[in-house]
């Protein structure tokens, strides 16, 4: 039977969920800034031992791979492997584990694979690549809502989409008021996440002409479309969209070229990171 919530009565079953982790707050607050440094990113990841420990999990499993010897602080880790580098891991790592949380069946995978053909993507039409790591991380956290509040409904949807084919956003509005874009953006403005971030969020499925306009938004939803494309991971829900003209003309990508190094960039990247954070 459809829910048909109200938008009022999510703000109280936000609380719910569990708490977003602070560490990514830190990092998203610390993008932008030039003078950020590898020692202010090692302070940021010592003040959660969780992450900490799977920092160092995570960053050893790299250097093993690498011919490196093992590591045992955040501050070789860094050093080593590179403050970019570790940075994308501790924001990865930070996400897997918050979704972990919830003890649902949201498909973190598809997360981590948008998120990195959005990360990819942004290098090639000059926004910065880390928050689109982190759009493409967060941009179904709606779902992540659905399936932890509400998750028989959210059951519902999903065999809507897989059985009868219906497009998840009417399968989600018919069953709960609205879709998992409306109320992740509540999300987003719930956890005082910036302004681009929160409008990926909320219209990475279909933006608006306006939304459209916003470089981090139509990256958002090609990378969708992109990873969906790649059938990455591989679900039965993956089905690609019709990109809208006015974000294709916005990031000016022309994909009568060939394009298989950046699909194989992305693919070989998801690859190896579900790996690393499975």
């Amino acid at each position: 039977m459809p829910l048909n919530l109200k938008l009022a009565e999510l703000p109280e079953s936000i609380t719910r969920l569990p708490a977003f982790p602070r560490i990514i707050s830190e990092l998203i607050a610390d993008l932008d800034d030039e003078n950020s440094s590898m020692l202010t990113l090692a302070r940021h990841v010592e003040r959660d031992p969780v992450v900490a420990g799977r920092i160092l999990s995570t960053a050893n499993r790299i250097l093993y791979y690498e011919g490196w010897p093992e590591v045992r602080d955040i501050y070789t880790a860094v050093s080593l492997i590179g403050f970019t580098r570790i940075r994308e891991i501790v924001l990865t790592t930070s996400m897997v584990s918050f979704a972990g949380h919830c003890r649902t069946r949201f498909s973190w995978e598809h997360s981590l694979a948008v998120g990195i053909a959005a990360q990819e993507l942004a290098k090639r039409v000059e926004v910065n690549p880390h928050v689109a790591l982190v759009a493409g991380l967060l941009h179904d956290v709606g779902q992540l809502w659905m399936s932890c509040i509400h998750p028989l409904e959210f059951q519902q949807a999903r065999l809507q989409v897989e059985v009868h084919g219906k497009e998840i956003c009417a399968a989600e509005k018919k069953l709960f008021g609205f879709d998992h874009c409306t109320i992740g953006a509540m999300i987003a403005h719930h956890w005082r996440l910036p302004a681009d971030v929160t409008a990926a969020i909320g219209h990475h499925h279909a933006p608006s002409n306006e939304a459209a306009a916003q470089k981090l938004v139509a990256v958002t939803h090609v990378a969708e479309l992109i990873a969906n494309a790649l059938d990455l991971p591989n679900r039965d829900v993956n089905r690609v969209e019709c990109l809208s003209p006015a974000v294709n003309t916005l990031l000016g990508m022309d994909w009568s070229k060939d394009c298989s190094a950046f699909f194989g960039a992305i693919e070989a990247r998801y690859q190896y990171a579900a790996t690393i954070f499975s």
